[in-house]
């Protein structure tokens, strides 16, 4: 089956499918990264019940993305 053509086209379409994949997964985080900055921001001014719980997740979230926003091919086990 290694021998196959079908095999060579399957190896190949998944070497091509992966190659992109940890450039892809590090602009969708540094993507979530700033949307929550700006969402932080909208609600930094709002006076409303769960605005404070809303703001600390979105702190918590940011917090957790930013050494791969700042670094992102320092790899530091965490």
């Amino acid at each position: 089956m290694p021998d196959s053509p079908a095999y060579r086209r399957l190896q190949q379409a998944a070497a091509e499918a992966t190659k992109g994949a940890g450039l892809l997964a590090l602009r969708t985080l540094r993507d979530v990264h700033w949307e929550c900055v700006a969402l932080e921001e909208e609600w930094a001014g709002r006076d409303e019940p769960g605005a404070e719980e809303v703001r600390a997740a979105l702190a918590r979230i940011r917090a957790k993305l930013d050494p791969a926003v700042a670094a992102p091919w320092d790899d530091d086990g965490a």
